[in-house]
Order: structure tokens, then sequence, then C-alpha cells
């Protein structure tokens, strides 16, 4: 009897002993899995800050050009020394900004006068020039009934060579070239390409910004006035203006993902893949899309103190291990269950916006303030023009993705402030509150109804995809969000019927 209790004793003891060794091992594992995924969040996050400060720079490069469109749009006429005043206050410290060039439209038959006049400034000795590919190399322009010459340039002294050249041929092509976006109102932003200043040096991306007569809004050719030309340079950018992730020597690299086949634009050339881990994340300039991959130049290494710890104190602690294991897994249960109610009752499940109850109640809120204070807010219902055909023919899934896809390009394209909400089908509702002026709403509006139609263009099957939208502002006559959303529906019927792909703001006048 006492060999058999001796034998339980034992056999106790022994899977004592067993458990012991699973709990530490089990110990040791969480623990690393834990390490390595700390690690790699810590690494996630110094990267996501880095792609936020490039698009940063990419934006402020952006907003560059639209200051020197806001100023020729403003004025009748610029001359090369207003260009070089405006220049000196906006360029300096700007090394990623190679150049900005104004090219003004030229008539055939003002070839030779604007020849002349260039020559008298002591640039463009062979006239009006285009460049024979590949070789780069100067000729003189065929005849056409217009040019596009680049006439002022600043920095003039690293950009004399480039004055003359008529940027928009190089560029032209048959669908999506800068002429063609510029009569749709629209401007063009080129891949990347070897400048002629530098043919050796980084590669060069061009922003087209059309610029239309004085005192009109139309964009026909004969209102055409000419393009403003942004020169970005992306590697200068990424090696000069990024300010280095402190203690974490890593490499970059930027690829244009516009179309089909993504085109490397920096490094130029194999470099040695990194031996740490690598996340990419999505950067836009105009109308590319790029991509930023951040790769980490050493592998995540992880302490084995938690195999230490595990060892120590599972002697100890075993019993309340496992108490409070599970007491964790009920927690950790109970709060993603609890996320999930409260982002089902709140978010709409597929593009994460906001959904109808939300939007109704902030919206509510922010119309109540309006009372106390200056401002308006706008009410703007988005219907997609065509999103059935994409269903139809390419199916619900394609579908879906779309919406996911136009639902970040909307908070992308809006304020901060402003509120973007799915409201079932391929119907969004926009809430853009602290308005000061109409300007602000048609601002926003037109660059949505812009950017939505090349986000649609860049992809060929959904290419017939845009949006009609329909606007009604607040006022001391209404501030209610209910008859503000039916005044935006009605809007945007009305925008629908008038040819699709605008926006339409409610008015009595448009409604009768």
């Amino acid at each position: 009897m006492r060999n058999r209790y001796s034998i339980y004793y034992l056999a106790l003891l022994l899977l004592i002993a067993a458990a012991g060794a699973f709990g530490a091992w089990k110990a040791y594992s969480v623990s690393r899995l834990l390490e390595e995924k700390r690690v790699d969040d810590n690494l996630r996050e110094l990267a996501q800050i880095q792609a936020f400060r490039a698009q940063d720079l990419l934006s402020d490069a952006e907003r560059v050009l639209e200051a020197f469109t806001a100023y020729f749009q403003s004025s009748e006429q610029v001359t090369e020394s207003e260009f070089r005043r405006f220049s000196s206050v906006l360029l300096p410290g700007r090394n990623d900004v190679y150049a900005v060039h104004w090219a003004p439209k030229v008539l055939s038959s003002e070839r030779k006068a604007h020849e002349a006049a260039m020559q008298a400034r002591g640039l463009a000795p062979k006239g009006i020039f285009e460049l024979a590919l590949p070789s780069l190399s100067p000729v003189p322009a065929l005849s056409r009934p217009q040019y596009f010459p680049i006439t002022f340039t600043e920095p003039l002294e690293q950009n004399r060579r480039a004055v003359g050249l008529d940027a928009a041929l190089r560029f032209s092509q048959p669908a999506d070239g800068p002429i063609e976006m510029a009569l749709q109102g629209r401007s063009y932003t080129t891949g990347a390409f070897p400048i002629v200043q530098d043919e050796k040096g980084p590669l060069a991306v061009a922003i087209f910004q059309p610029v239309h007569v004085y005192g009109t809004d139309s964009w026909t050719m004969q209102q055409l006035r000419g393009f403003l030309l942004l020169l970005l340079r992306p590697e200068i950018l990424l090696t000069e203006r990024l300010e280095p992730i402190g203690g974490q020597p890593y490499q970059v690299r930027l690829s244009d993902i516009s179309g089909a086949d993504p085109k490397q634009i920096y490094p130029r050339g194999n470099v040695a893949p990194a031996a740490g881990p690598e996340y990419s994340f999505p950067l836009a300039l105009g109308s590319r899309e790029w991509q930023v991959d951040i790769a980490f130049e050493e592998p995540v290494r992880v302490s084995h103190a938690p195999a230490a710890i595990a060892g120590l104190i599972i002697l100890l602690t075993l019993v309340v291990m496992f108490a409070l294991t599970r007491s964790l897994r009920q927690s950790s249960a109970l709060l993603v269950a609890n996320n999930k109610l409260s982002l089902l009752a709140n978010r709409d499940p597929l593009t994460g916006l906001a959904n109808r109850r939300s939007i109704e109640e902030l919206a509510h809120e922010v119309l109540a303030l309006e009372t106390r204070g200056e401002g308006f807010s706008a009410v703007c219902v988005v219907d997609l023009d065509n999103f059935k055909k994409v269903n139809d023919s390419l199916g619900h899934q394609q579908g879906d993705i779309l919406l996911m896809e136009l639902a970040d390009l909307f908070q992308q394209t809006l304020r901060s402030s402003d509120i973007a909400a799915r409201i079932g089908g391929d119907e969004f509702v926009l809430l853009m509150p602290q308005l000061k002026s109409r300007n602000d709403v048609t601002g926003a509006l037109q660059r949505l109804v812009n950017s939505i139609r090349a986000y649609a263009e860049s992809h060929e099957q959904v290419s017939y995809v845009s949006a009609s939208i329909g606007v009604a502002l607040s006022g001391s006559d209404c501030r209610d969000f209910i008859v503000l959303q039916q005044r935006a529906d009605r809007a945007m019927y009305e925008a629908k019927k008038a040819g699709k792909n605008r926006y339409l703001i409610w008015s009595p006048d448009l409604m009768s």
C-alpha cells in the first residue's frame, strides 16, 4: 500500500514537473512573440511617421505651385522681374524643387517675335526647341499652330538650358497629355524622367498647371494662357529634406505605381536589400500614385530575458499564471467584443466611414453650435455615376473594392475637420463645417470631383465611373440636417440631369 502511495506521489511530482516545464516553455514562447510584436509595431510606427513626413513634403511642394497659380490667375500679365521676386520668397531652401517654369502659349505667327525677345535676354540661342529622343539633344521646334516654350524660370542659372524648350510637347500623348488635361481644367503630373539641365542627376517629376486668360473660367485652347511647371526631384526630398529616424539606419525605395507596371524612381539602380523588416506606404503627388518602401538595415533582435524570467517564476507562480492568463483572455475577449459593438454602431462596416446614425448625431451638434458664432456648414450628397454597371459587369466584390478605395480618396481630399459617411449602396453624405465662404465649398468639391474622375480614369475597368454631388448650405433659414440633406439630395439629382460628373448647390432658383 505504501509503495502504491509512493508511486502515486511520484506520478504527481512527475506531473507537476511536466506541467512546470510546459508552463516555462509556453511562457517563453508567448513572451518572445509579444516582444517581437512590440519591436515590429515600434518599427512600423517609425516607418509610418517617415511616410507621413514625406507626404507632407510632397503636399508642401504642391502648395508652392498653387501659390504661383493664384498669383498668375490674379494678374493679367506677370513680368520676368515680378516672377523672380515672387520666386525669391517661395523657393529658397527648397532643393527638392529644382525649378518653377512659366511656359506661355505662343502662336505660330508670334514665334519669331517671342524668340527674339528671349534672345534679347541672353537666353534660348536656338529659339523654341524640342528634344530628340532618346539622346535629349535640342533641335529646332517643328512648325505647329502653337507652342508652349519655357520663357521664365527660377532659379535661372541652373535652368538656362531649359529656356525655349516646348515642354508640353515632350509629354504630349493622344489621350492624357498636359494640353488634353488643360482643356478639361485639370493639372497633369508626369512620370519620373531625366531633365535636360542635369541628365545624369536624380530623376524629376513635373506638374503642369494650366493658367487660363485673366478674368475667364472657361477651358478652351483660345482661353488657355499657358502652363506653370513645378519640377520636383523626389530623391532630394527623401535624402535631404526628410529627417532621419533617430538611431535606426534604414533604406528608402520610391516607386511610381500609377500604371500597370510599377517604375522605380529612387534609387536609380539595384541596391542590396536591407537585412531588417520592410514596410510599404502609399504616397500621392498630383494625379500620380506612388509607394514608398522603408526597410531597416538591422534585423530585429529580441532579448532572451523572457526565458530567464519564465524559468525563475514557474515553480512559485504556476497556478497564479494560469489564473491570470484565463482572466486576461476573458478581459481581452470582452474588450474586443465591446469595440466591435461600438464600431458596428457608429461605422460603416465596409468602408470604415461614419454611418447614417453617426453623421446625423454629429451634424446636429455642429449645426447647433453655428448659432453661437460665425460661419456655415455644407451638407453634400455624393452619388456615384454608373456604379451599377460595376456590379453588373465586374461583380459585387469589385464594387466593394471600388467603394473602399473611394472612401480612402474622400479622406485624403477633404479637410481633416470634414466628415464623410456612407448611408447606403453607392451614396455618401459629406458634412463640411466651419466654412467662411462659398469658395471654400466649391474649391473642395471641384477637387473631389476631379480626384474621383482621375482615380476612375487611372483604373481602366471602371473608367466610366464619376460622381454627381448635390450641396445644401446652412444658414439662418435652415439649420436642420434632415432638411439640408433633402435639399442636397434634390440638387444631386439635378446634377445628374445636367450631365453627371459635377456638383450643384441647392437654391430656390435651381429647384424652380
